[in-house]
């Protein structure tokens, strides 16, 4: 049997998408296997899979023993958007393309590179349908996966994080048959039921896998995210700002403003399920809802605002700490700076001295004579015994 039939029958929505294969590659694959390096290298490579990156070897090997090869050609269609399927494909070479349909045109959603997958929700049972269209743009291949041969390896070599992965996906399933605890986010409560629904329905349902970057720092995005399940840590600049939970929106700024760049790196710290809404879908159904739309531009202007003062604090902390503060310091501040202990500052001076380990040295400079009081006949402002370092600036007259 064939690649393609052996799939149809254990998958148990069978979609009839997946190509008949040429039996002697087939025979060529599996031959390959049976070399123990080829098997190694595979099992490994598995390894850099986002979905299978921290399950054990023991896990990743029983899929490499269960799991399919297929073969697309440049333009053909690997699954249709709302088409049954319970099978994953992760792609090996090659590259894959994602549309979304719209009722008047196609929305592009990026590409799929090797080591990227496509499918997922359906091997999880999470969207028994597909949620998008899914062509070969060059000549690929495919590993597919059905869920039928997931559960038989989890039977087999399950260890606790794999396990893991399969209960999360299991609780997710649950999570988007629940449409209620969508209208009831935090982010959704002041705005229209209709309007939240419409987001529901136009938005593209994915998993996010552990350490799975969702969005880079001043990288070009043109969607938003609403975190359903979950948890992602916020980043800027490399450094920790915030972590949260289920019910945010995330990526909203390069949405509704002109300025599609980043403003900071958001990364999942664990499974996270995800509704993506594009750039595009999104306006069309905030100018439906214009009530809404009155909402949304609110808070974006109010987030913006924030932004650019937090961001023009921290360059005036940075211009203060280089040149130095441009306002007059208090002499609390001045004892804060310093180290002292009370308000005065010469308390703060002494801190100063106590600090720098030496005390401060009064310089006494030289007593200089009055020209008024020196001899007519003399140039010089002192006699030859004196002290003096200057000369007069009236010449010298004689009687």
């Amino acid at each position: 049997m064939t690649a393609a039939g052996q799939v149809a029958q254990e998958g148990s929505l069978g979609n009839p998408r997946v190509p008949v294969q040429d039996q002697a590659f087939l025979e060529r694959w599996r031959a390959g296997l049976e070399d123990p390096k080829k098997k190694f290298q595979l099992v490994k490579l598995l390894t850099k899979t986002l979905m299978l990156a921290d399950t054990t070897d023991a896990f990743r090997e029983a899929v490499v023993d269960r799991i399919q090869v297929a073969r697309y050609h440049e333009g053909q269609v690997v699954f249709r958007q709302s088409e049954p399927g319970d099978w994953m494909a992760i792609v090996l070479t090659g590259r894959l393309e994602r549309k979304l349909q719209r009722r008047d045109r196609e929305v592009l959603i990026g590409d799929v590179g090797p080591g990227g997958i496509v499918g997922d929700m359906g091997l999880f049972g999470i969207c028994p349908v597909r949620s998008f269209t899914v062509t070969s743009i060059e000549s690929s291949v495919l590993l597919i996966l059905t869920m039928a041969q997931f559960n038989q390896a989890v039977c087999t070599a399950g260890g606790p994080v794999s396990l893991s992965l399969f209960r999360d996906g299991q609780e997710m399933e649950n999570l988007m048959a629940d449409t209620e605890s969508f209208l009831e986010l935090a982010c959704f409560k002041t705005l229209d039921k209709d309007f939240v629904m419409a987001l529901h329905e136009n938005s593209e349902p994915m998993l996010c896998y552990p350490n799975q970057v969702l969005m880079k720092e001043n990288a070009y995005g043109n969607e938003m995210y609403i975190l359903r399940k979950g948890q992602v840590r916020v980043e800027k600049a490399k450094k920790l700002i915030v972590t949260l939970g289920s019910g945010v929106v995330l990526g909203e700024l390069a949405v509704l403003g002109s300025d599609k760049r980043r403003k900071a790196t958001v990364t999942c710290s664990s499974l996270c399920l995800i509704r993506t809404l594009h750039g595009d879908v999104f306006h069309d159904i905030l100018n439906q809802f214009p009530r809404a739309k009155r909402v949304f531009d609110h808070a974006y202007i109010a987030r913006l605002v924030s932004i650019e003062m937090q961001s023009a604090g921290e360059e005036l902390r940075k211009l203060d700490q280089f040149y130095g503060s441009a306002t007059p310091r208090t002499g609390a501040q001045m004892v804060q700076m310093f180290g002292g202990k009370s308000g005065t500052f010469g308390n703060a001076i002494k801190a100063l001295e106590e600090a720098s380990g030496s005390p401060r040295k009064d310089i006494m400079l030289p007593r200089i004579k009055s020209p008024r009081k020196a001899s007519k006949g003399n140039c010089f402002s002192g006699s030859a015994n004196s002290n003096s370092l200057f000369v007069a600036d009236s010449p010298c007259t004689a009687k």
